[in-house]
């Protein structure tokens, strides 16, 4: 059988080995490796990961695996649940490869991986932590790395095996930790005046090494066909939406030219003194218009829930909803898009007994038609929870049930008339049978028959109240207090209100109370766009507080 220096790919792995029995971050024990010469240290790294204890990783995984296991799987390989329906795909953190670095060996340090979690990853279905504790993300961080480490090591030992080399577990972790072990921070210089002459050399560089990709106008209209490493689709970024995965400062912009992005098409740029980065990135700056970012910034947010003393608006433009405080809430697509309905604006009222709340969002086209297989209608929904910190794409779990308000506009097209197939195509055989007395259809029309709310013969609510503990779980609720919904488009404008009263007689219902807080978040579909079931818009949980 070979020995472990028999093929390129193991060549190393005493200096590794060494190195890695010095910095190892894994606080379980572990067999020392075979002992080997210590690797020479340029200088320390100052920013090694802090060796976690038991303690942080055991909530590290807790954290992880409410919040994160859904996408990025329970060994962090990428292939959650809810990975099938997000574009760009979960990290696989066993490929050892993360995009935001600021280290000169393309690993992210603690500070990288808490930066990234707290700010999530504009332009992908990532969403932001910011709300948890500094503790709980330095936890969650050091979790992520150790999944990372194991990862790679599962895979050196899989790779090994098929190529009948000697490696034991033991020594696969090793190098994995020694490989997964950040290096030196990243010079990036200082913020440059936004002269006329550093703005000038920042578009000299731009042009000369960004055009290709990002286009000479920075909307990412250059080479359009890339490849991520792992075999994924890329395309370059629009720069001039303001939506940049690492942050928009100067020297986050600064950070990203530097070490790139790696494991997608974005390189490392080294050659640029610390004066032409800045230039650069002060130029790269100036292509965001004002204001961009706060259309698409998805952090938590409190929502006042105005209490009124007045009779609750039920139509959208009842001049009653000018005394609610407006919120606006922006929107990711869970499969990205650039083309997308930013956000929503929300307004919320009560009067003790009743909660109503208003959305409005724009929408050029009116996607009413849901009779045919490629037509698909907008729709909105109200995701609720009683708890912070329930699971956001998987509509609930068992420990974390979920109520869902939801309002379609091919509903509020049948408030007129309930169609059917034949409405929209008139040489479609009826469903109708001559031979049948009437009092016998039911067995001919079964849906309708067990009142399907998706077969009723007369509709007088756009709205259905729904519950989900999970995935396939989404189920009609059944019982407590009656939701309405109804929504009107014009100009581009749909505005839809639900109104539903605050107390509940099942405790399945979510009950609101003056002075207490829920949570919220939304979902948007844009029917033009083919968005249905799981292909959707949708917000981070915000608080809605409602007055006293």
């Amino acid at each position: 059988m070979a020995t472990l220096q028999s093929k390129s790919w193991l060549a190393s792995i005493a200096t590794v080995l060494a190195c890695a029995a010095c910095e190892a971050t894994d606080p379980a024990p572990r067999p020392s490796p075979p002992s080997s010469p210590p690797a020479p240290r340029a200088a320390a790294l100052e920013s090694a990961p802090v060796k976690a204890s038991a303690h942080a990783l055991a909530r590290g995984r807790e954290l992880y695996d409410a919040q994160c296991a859904v996408c990025h799987g329970a060994q962090g390989r990428g292939d959650g649940t809810a990975s099938y329906l997000l574009s760009p795909k979960p990290r696989d953190f066993s490929s050892g490869r993360f995009r935001l670095v600021s280290t000169d060996n393309g690993v992210p340090s603690d500070a990288d991986l808490v930066a990234t979690l707290r700010r999530g990853m504009p332009g992908s279905a990532m969403p932001p932590w910011e709300w948890m504790s500094g503790a709980d993300l330095a936890s969650l961080a050091q979790y992520v790395r150790e999944l990372a480490v194991t990862g790679k090591a599962q895979t050196m030992l899989a790779k090994a095996q098929e190529e009948e080399e000697e490696l034991s577990q033991d020594e696969a972790l090793a190098i994995a930790t020694g490989q997964l072990q950040p290096g030196t921070p990243l010079a990036l210089g200082k913020d440059v005046e936004s002269s006329a002459q550093a703005l000038a050399r920042g578009r000299q560089l731009f042009v000369q090494t960004c055009a290709l990709c990002h286009g000479l106008d920075g909307r990412g209209q250059g080479v359009k066909n890339q490849w991520n490493e792992d075999g994924t689709p890329n395309q370059p970024r629009d720069l001039t939406a303001g939506i940049l995965k690492g942050g928009s400062t100067e020297r986050d912009i600064a950070c990203r030219i530097r070490a790139g992005l790696p494991g997608s098409p974005m390189p490392a740029t080294t050659s640029y003194s610390d004066e032409e980065l800045r230039s650069l990135a002060a130029y790269v700056r100036t292509l965001i218009p004002a204001g961009s970012e706060t259309l698409d910034r998805l952090a938590r947010q409190t929502i006042r829930v105005t209490r009124t003393h007045e009779a609750l608006p039920r139509a959208p433009a009842d001049p009653a909803w000018n005394d609610a405080q407006e919120a606006y809430v922006g929107l990711m697509p869970l499969w990205w898009r650039d083309a997308r309905v930013n956000g929503v604006r929300l307004r919320a009222l009560h009067d003790g007994r009743t909660l109503a709340v208003r959305l409005t969002w724009e929408d050029a086209t009116r996607d009413e038609e849901i009779l045919g297989q490629s037509t698909f209608t907008d729709a909105a929904a109200l995701q609720f929870s009683a708890l912070a910190d329930a699971p956001l794409f998987t509509m609930g779990s068992t420990n974390f049930p979920v109520n869902i308000w939801q309002w379609k506009a091919a509903w509020e097209r049948d408030l007129q008339s309930v169609r059917d197939v034949v409405d929209r195509f008139p040489s479609t055989p009826s469903d109708t049978y001559a031979h049948v007395a009437t009092a016998d259809e039911a067995m001919y029309l079964t849906a309708r028959a067990v009142h399907n709310i998706q077969s009723v013969e007369r509709r007088t609510n756009a709205g259905e109240a729904l519950k989900a503990e999970g995935f396939g779980t989404l189920a009609p609720l059944v019982g407590g207090a009656p939701l309405t919904a109804s929504g009107t488009w014009n100009e581009g404008f749909w505005e839809v209100v639900f109104v539903r009263e605050m107390s509940s007689d099942t405790a399945r219902a979510i009950s609101f109370a003056p002075g207490a807080r829920v949570y919220v978040a939304l979902g948007v579909w844009n029917g033009s766009a083919a968005d249905r079931n799981g292909q959707k818009s949708v917000t981070v949980w915000h608080a809605l507080a409602l007055d006293p």
